[in-house]
C-alpha cells in the first residue's frame, strides 16, 4: 500500500540519512583518480609504478580537496590516512624503510574472474557499519525487501549502512525531481521502497545483504566467519608468467625442506 504523494516530502525528512557517505564517496574517488594520475598510463595499465608514500598522498588530497588544515581532514576521515586506507579491502600498505606506502590492488583479469556469491546476516545495527567493497561487476540484493543495488561499472566502498543510506537518498532525490511521466501507482512503491529501507537501518528483525559478483572482486572488512563465501565456479588455472614464476619458487621451497630434513640426521651420525 503506498502513501499519498503529497505526504512524500514530510516521509523524505524523516528518513535516516548519514550523509557522511557523500563525503567517503569524494574521498575514494579522488584516491583513485590519483593512483591512476601516478601509477598507470591513462588506459588502466600499470606504468611501472608499484607503490605511493602515505604520507606525501595524504597531505595532497587534504590540500586538493579544500579542507582547511590536516585536522579538518582527519576529522572527515574519521582518523588517520593511513587509518582510512585500513578500511578500503582493495587497499595493501606496506613499510619501507621506517615509511608507510600503499598500493590500489588491479583488477583481476577476466580470465582470473571466479563467481562468487557473499551473504552476510544483518541482526543488529552493529552489523550495519561492516565495510563491503562492491566491484563495478556485482550486483546486492536484501531478498526480504526484493530490492537490488544493480552493477554500474564502478568501485563502491562503504559500510553496509551507508550503501543503504545513499540508495535512499537517490531514490528521495529522484521522487524530489517531480518525474511527471510516473504514474501515481509507480511513486507510491518508489516511497513504500524508501520507508522499508529506512526501517531496516534500525534492524527490526534480522535481514540478509546478499553481494552477487562474477569477477570476485567484492569483499568485506572484516572477511570473518560472519561472511558466508560461496563459490559458484571452480577455482581458475593460474596465469601462465605466474605459473613458471611459482615452480623456481616452489623447487627452492622443497630443497630447503629436504636440507632442513637432514640435518637432523647428519648431526646424529
Amino acid at each position: 500500500m503506498g502513501i499519498p504523494i503529497s505526504d512524500s516530502q514530510a516521509v523524505l525528512q524523516n528518513t535516516k540519512l548519514d550523509m557522511s557517505h557523500q563525503e567517503a564517496s569524494r574521498l575514494v574517488e579522488h584516491l583513485q583518480t590519483m593512483w591512476e594520475g601516478y601509477c598507470t598510463d591513462g588506459e588502466g595499465n600499470s606504468n611501472g609504478c608499484e607503490w605511493l608514500p602515505v604520507e606525501q598522498i595524504g597531505s595532497m588530497m587534504c590540500q586538493e580537496l579544500g579542507y582547511e588544515d590536516e585536522p579538518e581532514f582527519e576529522d572527515a576521515l574519521k582518523g588517520s590516512f593511513a587509518d582510512f586506507l585500513d578500511k578500503l579491502p582493495y587497499v595493501v600498505k606496506q613499510e619501507k624503510n621506517g615509511k608507510l606506502y600503499f598500493q590500489i590492488k588491479p583488477e583481476l583479469p577476466r580470465s582470473q574472474w571466479r563467481a562468487t556469491k557473499m551473504t552476510v546476516k544483518i541482526s543488529s545495527t552493529a552489523d550495519l557499519w561492516r565495510t563491503c567493497y562492491k566491484s563495478p561487476y556485482a550486483t546486492i540484493e536484501i531478498p526480504e525487501l526484493e530490492f537490488e543495488f544493480s552493477a554500474d561499472g564502478k568501485r563502491h566502498t562503504d559500510s553496509i549502512y551507508n550503501h543503504i543510506g545513499s540508495a535512499v537518498y537517490n531514490l528521495g532525490n529522484y521522487m524530489q525531481q517531480g518525474n511527471s511521466g510516473l504514474s501515481d501507482d509507480h511513486k507510491n512503491k518508489i516511497m513504500d521502497t524508501v520507508i522499508a529501507l529506512n526501517m531496516f537501518l534500525d534492524v527490526p528483525v534480522p535481514w540478509t545483504w546478499v553481494v552477487h559478483d562474477p569477477s570476485g572482486m567484492s569483499e568485506f572488512k572484516p572477511m570473518d566467519g560472519h561472511v558466508e563465501v560461496e563459490y559458484l565456479e571452480p577455482e581458475p588455472a593460474a596465469e601462465p608468467a605466474a605459473a613458471a614464476a611459482a615452480e623456481p619458487a616452489a623447487a627452492g621451497e622443497a630443497a630447503a625442506g629436504e636440507a632442513a630434513a637432514e640435518q637432523p640426521q647428519e648431526q646424529q651420525q
